[in-house]
Parts: structure tokens; sequence; C-alpha cells
């Protein structure tokens, strides 16, 4: 508790009780923290006094504010590798969070023609998700893929989706017995419209990372995914070698 006759300012020992909170696990990676009536109330001390301190921790970036939603504690970052596809829900165990996947859209229906085009058939579907971690949302999902394969897949994204479950599309595959996938990639780094920054809870034209997947199944292409991770919070890894060209002019 802060000692309101010591020398040293409120505000820093509020952020300092606040720190020793955060890293006790006392509140949780991606956790709210108590509003500021709250911890004024639970400090006897002002709200300037809380605003400081919360001030201070976010110098630290231990937590981040949300506009109209409070203080939250920091998510630690989420680091995956380029090299192999590693599962929504591992990497999310990799870094000692939980999470969930949501659905945000199923449908038949109003499949752009150029994606059409680019699977060279017109019986798709779109299959839209949302990833948590803890109840943060920091990865979408948005993928176009063979009706047939959709179907199948749909019944078991609802029933992990009831379940609490972290996953992708690419968890889902091995229910299905689809065998021989292999994926091409493009990342670029793009900012978020209206739409993405609605579903990922940040602000129009904040940086976000954009990953292009197409999916192929013994060739053929059966998924089409544009994921949108926030950049805040995802980064990707990968291991390079020098070309060996490069040793060999430079001397």
């Amino acid at each position: 508790m802060v000692n309101h006759t010591s020398s040293v300012p409120l505000y820093i020992q509020l952020a300092a009780e606040l720190e020793e909170a955060i890293y006790n696990k006392e509140y949780k990676d991606g956790e709210k923290l108590p509003s500021e009536n709250q911890l004024c109330k639970q400090y006897s001390v002002s709200r300037i006094t809380v605003r400081q301190a919360l001030s201070k921790l976010e110098q630290k970036n231990l937590v981040y504010s949300v506009h109209g939603k409070g203080t939250f504690v920091r998510l630690a970052d989420m680091s995956q590798s380029l090299v192999k596809i590693v599962s929504f829900q591992k990497t999310l165990e990799q870094k000692g969070l939980t999470g969930h996947t949501e659905i945000e859209e199923y449908t038949l229906k109003k499949i752009p023609e150029n994606i059409k085009a680019t699977f060279g058939i017109d019986n798709l579907a779109r299959l839209c998700l949302v990833g948590y971690a803890n109840d943060l949302p920091i990865v979408y999902y948005n993928s176009y893929m063979i009706s047939v394969i959709a179907s199948e897949m749909f019944p078991i994204a609802q029933l992990w989706e009831r379940e609490k479950r972290a996953f992708s599309t690419w968890d889902i595959y091995p229910e299905l017995r689809i065998k021989n996938l292999h994926m091409e990639q493009k990342l670029t780094a793009v900012i978020a419209d209206a739409n993405i920054a609605k579903i990922l809870k940040v602000s129009k034209g904040d940086p976000v990372m954009k990953m292009e997947t197409h999916a192929y199944s013994n060739g053929e292409l059966v998924e089409y995914k544009i994921a949108y991770y926030r950049a805040d919070k995802y980064s990707f890894t990968i291991k390079r070698q020098l070309d060996r060209d490069v040793y060999e002019n430079a001397y």
C-alpha cells in the first residue's frame, strides 16, 4: 500500500505497487486494470495521482490505454517463425497466454469475381475468424476456400468456438484428412482501414501486417487467406544465410 507520510511522491509509490502486481501475475497479460475510480478508492489517492502512475507504467511499456475502454496490461510480443506453420494455440502457449477464436462471418454469397478467377471456379465460401490472446483481438483471418472443404470445416469451427479453443483454418485441415498441403505466402505492411480497425480494436490508419497465403493440396488451390496481424503485438522471424556468391566476390 502507498504511504501517505512518505517523502516519495504518491504516484511513484502507486506505479511501483501496480508494477509489482503485474510482475507477480496478479494482473495477467492483456487483462484490464481496475478503473481510475477503483484505484482512487483502493489506494486513497486522487485521480491525478492515478493518471500520473498509469502514465509512468505506459512509459515503461507495461500497460497501454484504449480510449473509452480503460488501461490494460501489455501483452507479451507474439513472435512466430516464417520457416514453418505453427498453430495459433501453440503460438499462444509458447508465450504463456490463453486465447480463443471467434467466427466473424461464414457465407457462400458475394464472393468477389477476382477471387473466383484466382481459383478458376465459382463454388467458393468465405470464412472469417478473429483470434484473441486473452481477451484482446490480435489477428483477423479472412479465408476463401473451395465450398466442399468449407462445408466440412465450418461445423468444426463452430464446435471449437463453443469450446473456446484458439485455432485458425490450418488447425482444422488435419481433421479433414487433407494431405500434401503446402503454402505460398507474402507478408506486407499496410494501414488499418475502418473495418480492420474495428475488428482488431486499433485506430484507423494504425500499422498492421498483412499475410496473403495460397494453400495447395496435391497442386490444387484449396484456400486463399488474407490475415491481418496487429503490428504492436505480432512479429515474424526467419533465419537466413548470406549468399555464397557474396563471399566469393568479396575476395
